[in-house]
């Protein structure tokens, strides 16, 4: 992930699974299965879709909904809120299907991807050359990686040169875990101890970690990490990125059909500007992007 804005509401809540959509292509009323299937075909990119996920209606997508403001549970434990949630209810009006939302382990996402069991994922998940060797991306947001700290940062940790010797949280398999290998490696050849990383398995046991004292700092999203520290009361910061880049909404190797659909939905939604209303109500406008490459990382 890298990346820069989870932000996925009360930090500490615990992931359950989500529940399947906002947005039902029945009607209120109860209408037939053929009345559906006639409101789904009618939407202007339906077409555009693989002819089983338009004879499906359904998108089954993986997420791990604890990373805000892009994706939490609501207070209600169940309810999938956030960035993501939003965009997928735009894009499900301009598709003409449901987008159900799967929680899961954020390194058991690009798995579950290779071996076709979700269609696509959206969870803040950095575009980078080597996740690129096994899945797609379409690009949809700009973001950065950064330190987060408690206020009183008892060891003066201020740039990612002072994590040498120093207790480092981070979330399994998203990219931090790369950028605090490098920097163990100008640690080392400065004669400095390496960069003592404790890798968690979600996002909230990580934020406890550092609360409790375990860790004595958290590299993240910084636009997660912004999200977290503002729900903190006070108690934590999160420090300017260090590395910035784009995240990108996830899809087996290969779904060019999907892509492209998915591609021309986030265009269309830009165009009209739920994108930007959607960015605006979590406050990430600078996060905006103006252009949805397929694979458009570069590093």
């Amino acid at each position: 992930m890298s990346p820069s804005i989870r932000s996925k509401k009360a930090v500490l809540t615990a992931g359950l699974v989500a529940l399947p959509l906002a947005f039902s292509l029945a009607g209120c009323g109860g209408g037939s299965s053929a009345e559906s299937t006639s409101a789904g075909t009618a939407a202007p990119l339906h077409g555009m879709l693989p002819a089983a996920i338009q004879s499906s209606g359904t998108l089954n997508i993986a997420s791990n909904v604890e990373y805000p403001p892009f994706e939490t549970f609501d207070t209600d434990g169940k309810t999938v809120i956030g960035i993501d949630r939003e965009i997928a209810d735009a894009l499900e009006k301009k598709l003409g299907i449901t987008i159900k939302f799967n929680n899961i382990s954020f390194d058991a996402i690009i798995p579950g991807l290779a071996s076709k069991r979700y269609d696509m994922a959206m969870s803040a998940m950095s575009d980078t050359l080597e996740r690129q060797k096994e899945v797609d991306f379409v690009d949809y947001f700009k973001a950065g990686a950064g330190i987060l700290r408690t206020v009183e940062n008892p060891k003066k940790i201020a740039t990612l040169a002072d994590t040498c010797g120093m207790k480092v949280g981070i979330v399994k398999g998203t990219t931090e875990t790369e950028d605090a290998d490098a920097q163990t490696k100008v640690c080392e050849s400065e004669g400095k101890p390496a960069v003592d990383v404790t890798i968690f398995p979600g996002q909230n046991q990580t934020i406890l970690a550092l609360t409790t004292g375990r860790v004595d700092v958290v590299l993240l999203d910084s636009t997660s990490g912004s999200s977290v520290a503002k729900e903190s009361g006070g108690k934590l910061e999160m420090l300017s990125p260090y590395m910035s880049g784009p995240f990108g909404i996830v899809f087996p190797k290969g779904s060019t059909e999907l892509q492209k659909a998915v591609q021309k939905g986030m265009q269309e939604i830009t165009a009209d500007n739920t994108y930007g209303e959607i960015l605006k109500k979590y406050g990430q406008e600078k996060g905006a992007v103006t252009e949805f490459p397929i694979n458009g990382g570069t590093k």
